[in-house]
């Protein structure tokens, strides 16, 4: 059962991801432009100061809308690789999970083998072509 507290963690991702959606729009900048336009013709120079604080507050709060929408899509990202890390036969699978690892032990992963493994070698246990020389024979 979920609680309040994820409730409204859930309710702020799905806030996050519309408003930095509507944010990254080319009719969002312009509707901003407009927007600063006529405020600036309206208020004058003495409403220079209340604009320039609305939309300091707004760039602020987009930075972080389309940050959380990069930290999530980028631990995604993260875990589809491990997963593909993890099922390829060959890889060294302490590679999985790298991204939280500090520089002195990444550098000392990439010590470890001298010669870097060719992944993509083909299987002596299983002699089948790949799919891009299939596609290609079958075009030609």
């Amino acid at each position: 059962m979920a609680t309040l507290a994820h409730k409204l963690y859930l309710f702020g991702c799905r806030v996050s991801d519309r408003g930095a959606n509507l944010a990254g729009h080319p009719a969002a900048i312009a509707i901003v432009a407009i927007f600063c336009a006529l405020w600036f013709i309206h208020g004058g120079p003495s409403g220079v100061n209340t604009l320039t604080l609305i939309l300091s507050v707004l760039a602020i709060t987009l930075t972080q809308m389309v940050l959380n929408q990069q930290r999530r899509s980028e631990a995604a990202l993260h875990m589809k690789i491990d997963e593909l890390i993890l099922s390829k036969r060959g890889a060294r699978d302490e590679l999985a999970g790298i991204e939280r690892k500090t520089e002195d032990e990444l550098e000392q992963l990439r010590r470890h083998d001298d010669v870097p493994r060719d992944c993509d070698a083909p299987d002596p246990e299983k002699s089948r072509p790949s799919r891009v020389a299939s596609t290609v024979g079958e075009a030609a």
